[in-house]
């Protein structure tokens, strides 16, 4: 397992404009194609079965990225986005007030579009999602209150897309964060996951950020024990042609669970 990076050590390393750049341009080949794909269209198929709705979600570690967003912006009434470092804040803070030097999230909002029948433009769409954005809030999932010192409402869904993994230093940790964010949830609210597969780490630039080596059966056992039942536990192995040099990756996953 690659070192945990700390806090402190995520803001000096990861600089989330070429984090950007270098996995969410979707169709340049880069490993994040497969997995904005997969992640993208579970998304899709959860929020447009009428599965999973109501007024509040949580995304957790959203900033600097709005991919996982997209879809949830047709069946919630408010979402509450949240970031870790101030550099990753200051990037969607651009996206938000359409500054000129703001990532360029073109490719992924055609990708949504698509899948949900071309019913809106593009713009229309990312003007949606910014108008049900009505908070962002700095989280830390090692806290039983993520959003301290803030109470937001408890909310009918949260998000965690390649957060975690992340976030957590040990196994351990991972199932106290899953505790820790059944708390900001309704009773049988529903928590959707997706990341990596047994990555240690993944590249941003130079640098290498941890990334806790989770698998499929950890997921089920942690998952199960810390306070949900699963609905769905999907994976997807790591393409025969992915770039080994961006992470040591074996595949995804995308988790659907409940709280009891």
């Amino acid at each position: 397992m690659a070192e945990f990076t700390t806090a402190a050590e995520y803001e000096a390393k990861m600089n989330p404009r070429i984090y950007l750049e270098s996995y969410f341009h979707l169709g340049s080949g880069s490993l994040a194609d497969d997995f904005l794909r997969f992640a993208i269209g579970k998304m899709h198929k959860v929020f447009s079965s009428g599965a999973v709705k109501g007024d509040t979600l949580i995304d957790i570690g959203s900033a600097p990225s709005i991919y996982q967003l997209l879809s949830s912006c047709e069946v919630f009434n408010e979402i509450i986005a949240t970031w870790f470092t101030q550099s990753e804040l200051q990037q969607l803070q651009k996206w938000q007030n359409k500054e000129s030097d703001a990532f360029d999230w073109s490719s992924i909002l055609r990708h949504v579009c698509e899948l949900e029948g071309n019913k809106v433009t593009t713009k229309e769409k990312e003007e949606k999602l910014r108008g049900k954005i009505k908070q962002v809030l700095h989280c830390d999932v090692s806290k039983s209150n993520p959003l301290a010192p803030v109470e937001a409402p408890k909310a009918d869904c949260v998000t965690a897309t390649v957060c975690l993994e992340a976030a957590c230093k040990n196994f351990e940790a991972y199932g106290v964060a899953l505790r820790h964010l059944s708390n900001l949830l309704k009773p049988n609210g529903h928590l959707l996951l997706a990341g990596d597969l047994a990555a240690n780490y993944y590249e941003v630039g130079t640098e290498k950020v941890f990334s806790l080596p989770v698998n499929e059966k950890f997921l089920k056992e942690s998952i199960s024990a810390n306070g949900y039942r699963i609905i769905e536990l999907a994976t997807f192995g790591k393409p025969a042609d992915a770039d080994p040099d961006l992470s040591d990756y074996e595949g995804f996953y995308f988790a659907h669970a409940q709280k009891v």
